[in-house]
Parts: structure tokens; sequence; C-alpha cells
């Protein structure tokens, strides 16, 4: 199955799509077993409380919306509806034989815009934790990233906007989940999944060594911890808190770049090493700076293996004789001309043709190529060296059909030497 091409409009339409769900005119209608149809192996909403209660509905009332699946790879994946198709799965199971087939609506995705599809289906019109927030944004940068890879999805702006504007989040609150999942510690990502610390608490976390950050979860373990006070914390190490003197090892001038110059009582002009030596430009980078670093290597990557794509296809579709070949233009008339057998000579401006070699004609039409080619077999050439009346720049070709020339046994290279003179001999 060919890879369904996709841009910006479908993502960011993707929530009112699954809002509209049976009503989608680009999704197709079909009649599938529940037990066809796969559930997503990460949906964002995993909750499937009070199913009995909305199979009970489905047999009073009916289903009002079908579920709506992806077809990815030749197999239906569930985008949205995962408690209809749970409460298909118990009536049928309940002895209900009417729910052996069950409508759905479905539409071919590659694997990026299922993730993607199925984020805004079911991401953003639920109750989400902290954690399921975070996560979110995840997973949704990472597929975003792979349509930009693997199906050339073109992105405009800033990233971190678009994700913003699929979660219904501002960037300030995308940027700090982004650190959480980018600097925060197993340790501190578990207490918030757990509810013990909320994304402001992690965000400030994530920003503290390792070891300060278990320190953090195991009291976030035990009691609740305010975001207030691990901010002053980390407000604390910016000012020097526990500044510790760096120790030079050797000489030359890293000093100047260090962020600890101004404290340091042992810097020099000849410092070349050190163990507390800290890139000051590289430290005090903004968390914006560091996305829009990441996301030029990302564009770099991506446009250097679409290149890499690009030429691969070229020297596969490389016709495999061209360049053996002459090709010659000539007019609708005469195109038929030769295809008929009236014409066995040709008047053309003089190329390096030569005789035993294999040439192919193109008709042409109003300065257009229609398409239509023959092969023919050049048997012989004669030039103005030959004959007189032969203009200079011209030469004559007398042709024949390919097939001929095979079935006598002339196709076959010739010399220079049997070229010369013009003259047409059989081999």
């Amino acid at each position: 199955m060919a890879k369904a091409k996709f841009g910006l409009n479908d993502i960011l339409n993707a929530k009112s799509r699954a809002a509209a769900a049976g009503r989608v005119e680009d999704y197709e209608e079909i009649y599938l077993s529940p037990y066809e149809v796969k559930a997503a192996p990460e949906n964002t909403h995993q909750s499937l409380e009070n199913i009995e209660e909305l199979a009970d509905s489905f047999l009073h009332v009916g289903q009002e919306q079908p579920t709506v699946l992806a077809r990815v790879n030749g197999e239906f994946r569930i985008v949205d509806g995962h408690r209809r198709n749970a409460a298909n799965i118990m009536n049928l199971e309940r002895g209900h034989k009417e729910y052996e087939k069950v409508k759905y609506r479905y539409k071919d995705m590659t694997e990026a815009m299922y993730e993607l599809s199925l984020l805004a289906g079911n991401g953003y019109t639920q109750g989400l934790t902290a954690y399921e927030k975070t996560r979110l944004v995840e997973r949704t940068k990472a597929a975003l990233i792979r349509a930009k890879e693997e199906d050339g999805l073109e992105i405009k702006g800033k990233m971190r906007d678009l994700v913003a504007a699929m979660l219904n989040e501002s960037s300030t609150n995308v940027a700090r989940m982004e650190s959480i999942n980018n600097n925060a510690t197993p340790e501190i990502k578990e207490q918030l999944k757990n509810g013990n610390m909320g994304i402001t608490a992690a965000y400030e976390a994530a920003k503290l060594p390792e070891d300060e950050q278990r320190e953090i979860a195991e009291q976030a373990a035990g009691g609740s911890v305010r975001a207030k006070e691990i901010a002053a914390k980390v407000a604390g190490k910016k000012a020097g808190d526990d500044y510790e003197t760096p120790h030079p090892e050797s000489i030359t001038s890293l000093c100047y770049s260090c962020q600890r110059y101004k404290d340091c009582n042992v810097k020099t002009g000849t410092c070349e090493k050190c163990d507390q030596y800290i890139n000051k430009a590289e430290a005090e980078k903004t968390d914006e700076q560091r996305y829009n670093e990441e996301q030029d290597r990302i564009d770099r990557e991506t446009k250097k293996k679409l290149r890499e794509k690009a030429d691969a296809e070229k020297m596969e579709h490389l016709p495999s004789d061209a360049k053996e070949k002459k090709y010659i233009r000539v007019s609708g008339q005469t195109f038929k001309a030769v295809c008929a057998g009236l014409l066995p000579y040709l008047l053309l401006k003089y190329e390096k043709y030569s005789i035993g070699e294999i040439a192919v004609i193109q008709e042409f039409e109003e300065g257009r190529a229609t398409g239509n080619t023959k092969e023919v077999y050049i048997s012989c050439m004669d030039t103005e060296e030959t004959h007189t009346a032969i203009a200079g720049g011209y030469c004559v070709l007398g042709i024949c059909e390919k097939e001929i020339a095979v079935e006598k046994g002339w196709f076959k290279e010739v010399s220079e030497t049997d070229t010369e003179g013009g003259n047409f001999r059989d081999k």
C-alpha cells in the first residue's frame, strides 16, 4: 500500500475530524468484526470503565457514532472509540449476533499520521493528569519528527508552537514539559506519574543535578513537595550557594570561556584543563535556544535523508541503455513513414552516428514529444565526404527495422574502420 500523503491541515484538523467522526467525508465506511480491529498500544485515555452500561445503551438506542479506524499497512487500528469497540465485543460475547459485523469508518494512514490522529482523537478531549500531558507532549513531538523524516512533512514555524496548538496548551507549558522529558530523572517522572508532584515542581527539579533530583523524589514519595521550595533551591545554586573553587590542572586559556570566571580565585590566562570548567555559552543557553538548535539539527538531517532518498530513486529509475543509444527527433509525418517502412533513409544534421548501432526515433508534434518511439538499426551513413550532393554539416542515415537487423545477424558492434566510407555491408 502506498504511503498516504498528508500535511499540516490534516494534523491541525485532526481534532475536529475526531469530534465529527461519524460524518467525516474523507473516511470510508466498512463493516468488520470487533475482534478484527486492534486497540492503540498506548491510548491517551486508558480508562474502560462502565463498559457494561455503554453496551446496554447500544442495545436499547443503538450506536450513534461508529468507531474510527486507521488502516496502517493493511491492519485496522482504532483511532477514536476504544470504549465503543469494547462495548461491541461485550454485546457479542453476551450472545447478540448482530454485533458480529459492526459499522466502522476508516482511512489509510502512515504510522506517523496514525499516531498524530490517535493523539488528536483521544488526547485533547479527556481530563489528563500532569504526567499524561507531559507524556503526550513527548509522543506528539516524536510523531511530528517521524513524519518529517519519513513522510517529508513540511512544518513551518516552530515545532513547539505546533505541539502547543495541538494540545490546546501554551508554548510556555509545552517548553516546561519538554524540559521534564529531556532532563528529569526516572525517579522524578515516577513521582509525577504517581501524582506526588505537579508539572511546575517537576520542571524546577529537572534543573538540578541527578543526585539532588533523586533526593527530591524521595521527599515527594514521603509527603508533599512544594514547587516554590525547589525553585528557591535552584535559584540558590545559580547564586553560588554551593560554589566550589575550580582546580586548574594544566595551562592554556579556558578560563575566559568559563561560567565561573568571575568568582574563580585561581584563574589564569594559560589554563588548559580544569575539573570545574563550565562552558559559559553552553550553560547559559535558554530552553528556547536549545530547542531551536535541536530543530535546526532535525531539519538538516531530514533534508539530508530526503536528498539521499531522491538520489537513490533517480539511480533506480535510470534507463539501463540510455547512454548506449542515439535519440533522433522527427516530425509526426516522418515518424509514421518510418514505422510503415516507407522511409529507409533519414536526412539529418551530422552527429557522431555509427553503423551497426541502434538509434531511437522520437515523435514530436508542435515542438513536444508525444511519447511514441521506435528503435531502428543504422545500416549505413553518407556525408559530404562520401557524396558531394550532401550539404556540409548534414548526413544521410540508412535505417531498417531493429528486428530485421537482429534476424539477419547485423546487429553487433563495428569498429571505426568498418564505418569508414559509409557503405552498408552485410554482417
